[in-house]
Order: C-alpha cells, then sequence, then structure tokens
C-alpha cells in the first residue's frame, strides 16, 4: 500500500513568493518550447563548427545566426534554472515550516 504525501497548507509568505514564481516559470518554460519548435531545436542540443551555428532537435539540426544560437543557449539554461528554483523555494519552505505535509 502507498502512502500518498498531500500539502495541507502554505503560508501567506509562501504563497506571495512560490505561486508568482511558478507563473512566470511556467511562462519561460512554454516559450522556450514554443521558440525551440520555431527554430528548429536549440542550442544545448545544438554545436558551433567553423564559425557556423547549429540548433538541433531529435537528429535534424537547422543553421541559425551567432545572435539566435546565444539567445537559445541563454533561455535553455534560464528555463532550467527557474525550475531549479522552484525546486529550492519549495525545500526552503519545506524547512521553515510555512508548508505543512500529511
Amino acid at each position: 500500500m502507498k502512502t500518498r504525501l498531500k500539502i495541507v497548507a502554505y503560508s501567506k509568505r509562501a504563497k506571495w513568493v512560490i505561486y508568482p514564481t511558478a507563473i512566470l516559470v511556467m511562462i519561460n518554460f512554454i516559450v522556450f518550447v514554443v521558440g525551440s519548435v520555431y527554430l528548429g531545436g536549440d542550442a544545448l542540443n545544438g554545436y558551433v563548427q567553423a564559425g557556423h551555428y547549429f540548433l538541433c532537435a531529435h537528429g535534424h539540426c537547422t543553421e541559425v545566426s551567432s545572435a539566435t544560437w546565444h539567445y537559445s543557449y541563454w533561455h535553455a539554461y534560464a528555463s532550467m534554472g527557474g525550475i531549479l528554483l522552484m525546486f529550492g523555494e519549495v525545500a526552503l519552505f519545506l524547512n521553515l515550516g510555512d508548508i505543512e505535509w500529511k
């Protein structure tokens, strides 16, 4: 028999921090995914070779400008950083007792 943990209550402070962060992280991640589909991949899967910049996804690569490649590179890290920020906030508020689990 599995025991499921549920969040019972949030403090007002936790709500004021976690909810806006979650909304911004979700929007940023969705923009990253849509941008990657539009551009034909992302820089983390892509590469730079002889001054040519490529974004790759699922075995297909698209040549782009240096500015586009660097945008994709930093947007990918910003998206991952946002997700890590959410985990960090939840861990912090769990330790502070602002989030109660049952």
